[in-house]
């Protein structure tokens, strides 16, 4: 009884492996049978490299799965729904764009100034429209 009792105290006092957010920067080396990408502090399975070689310099967002089953003896977990970047053109630490909601944010920026500007633009044209020289006149027709 007191081996159980102290079992699940040690199990209750476990440190959780949760899934995290990961962001880092680091090296792809091969496994066996496996892409592995060393940084961030370990040596974690990517389930695909985007174009990239081993030997690359990369940055990799995605979640950290510490406790995923792999067949990378060496791996300290895998990173699930990993994005591969190129480090140079990304580096650590910046902000990383967000392609198709940029495009629609800066869209919507530019568009934002036409709504403002058109209906005066409109009532511009349309009193300058009024004053024409040679204009025919409500009081000119009733003559």
């Amino acid at each position: 009884m007191a081996g159980l009792a102290a079992a699940a105290a040690a199990v209750a006092q476990a440190p959780s492996s949760q899934p995290s957010a990961f962001d880092a920067c680091g090296y792809l080396v091969a496994g066996p049978g496996c892409i592995l990408f060393e940084g961030g502090g370990g040596t974690y399975v990517l389930p695909q490299a985007e174009g990239f070689q081993f030997g690359d310099f990369v940055r990799v967002v995605g979640t950290l799965d510490p406790e995923c089953v792999t067949i990378c003896p060496q791996a300290d977990g895998c990173i699930r729904g990993a994005r591969v970047y190129s480090a140079r053109q990304f580096p650590c630490g910046t902000h990383l764009p967000n392609f198709p909601e940029d495009i629609v944010i800066n869209v919507c920026s530019s568009l934002s100034g036409l709504f403002v500007a058109g209906p005066l633009i409109a009532v511009f044209i349309a009193r300058r429209y009024r004053n024409l020289p040679g204009k025919i006149t409500g009081k000119q027709r009733s003559q």
